[in-house]
């Protein structure tokens, strides 16, 4: 018999999964999706080019339907055009088997497209996966799956933040019921538990990491660098900059902001050897001056 303390906790939780799971539900059933883009949204602005070095194929610009039939993971791989991702005009997409690569106009941020500003994606955000939670927030790796038997058994599909972005600034497709699932802080047990799930299933997710939790253990244990890099170079994970320390940026002076913006994605970038283009605000804390330093520091959002 549990305590009533931690029956309280599971009560509770249960209460809120259900909870979210009834509005996830709700908003698919009351808004439709967008799935074919209209006017402009799928227009190419330049030749895609296979990478095989000897051939060349021009695409002339095909209606929508014909773009949302021959590509349907349009949006499953987004590149910016240059290191410039902020002003990029354009972005660069892979098809399914990475053989063709093509463009699409972009919208300049913070601007959403016009099809995008219609959709809805709801996002799970999960923390720690242990094996006998500690906190309400816990997930053990049986309460994930069955979250994860959720999701296919409503028939959505869980995609990249990639996708989302690009269906934002350019209006690409997104299937019928899309969800976006991050994991935040970098805990061991996303690498344990989360990861092996995540692949098993075949569904992209985010790992927002704070760089100073790498490899620690606080009572939680941490992702260690050399499982950050295994999940990096995976096609199905994101990671994203959870800032350096995770504090809440608002309290902090300019100067400290940059810092913990731009330092975490140096750190990253050096240690992965991958580019990181996503960041993750602590406590989803931020206003106006905390964003601006975070766009001026290089992140595509």
């Amino acid at each position: 018999m549990l305590p009533k303390s931690r029956r309280k906790f599971y009560i509770i939780g249960i209460a809120f999964f259900s909870t979210a799971c009834v509005l996830i539900f709700g908003s698919y059933r009351a808004i439709p999706f967008p799935i074919v883009a209209k006017g402009i949204a799928t227009e190419f602005t330049r030749p895609y080019i296979n990478t095989s070095p000897t051939i060349s194929v021009s695409l002339k610009q095909p209606n929508n339907q014909e773009v949302c039939s021959k590509y349907k993971n349009l949006g499953r791989e987004l590149e910016p055009v240059s290191n410039q991702v902020l002003s990029n005009s354009e972005i660069l997409f892979k098809t399914a088997t990475d053989a063709e690569v093509l463009s699409m106009p972009a919208e300049p941020l913070p601007k959403i497209h016009q099809v995008a500003s219609t959709a809805r994606v709801p996002v799970i955000m999960y923390h720690d996966i242990l094996q006998k939670k500690v906190v309400i927030y816990d997930l053990t790796p049986q309460e994930l799956k069955q979250h994860f038997e959720l999701i296919k058994s409503n028939n959505m599909t869980p995609i990249s933040l990639n996708r989302l972005i690009a269906h934002l600034r350019t209006g690409s497709p997104l299937p019928e019921k899309p969800i976006l699932l991050t994991f935040d802080d970098g805990y061991g047990g996303h690498y344990e538990y989360a990861y092996p799930l995540l692949k098993k299933y075949g569904y992209p997710a985010v790992f927002a990491i704070h760089t100073s939790g790498i490899g620690v253990n606080t009572g939680r244990t941490h992702v260690s660098w050399q499982q950050l890099k295994t999940m990096v170079n995976d096609p199905l994970i994101t990671i994203s900059s959870h800032s350096k320390t995770h504090p809440a940026l608002t309290k902090l002076s300019d100067k400290q902001v940059y810092e913990e913006v731009m330092e975490s994605k140096k750190i990253l970038e050096s240690k992965l050897e991958h580019s990181i283009i996503y960041f993750t605000y602590p406590y989803g804390n931020y206003d106006a001056r905390v964003k601006k330093i975070v766009a001026s520091s290089g992140y595509l959002a």
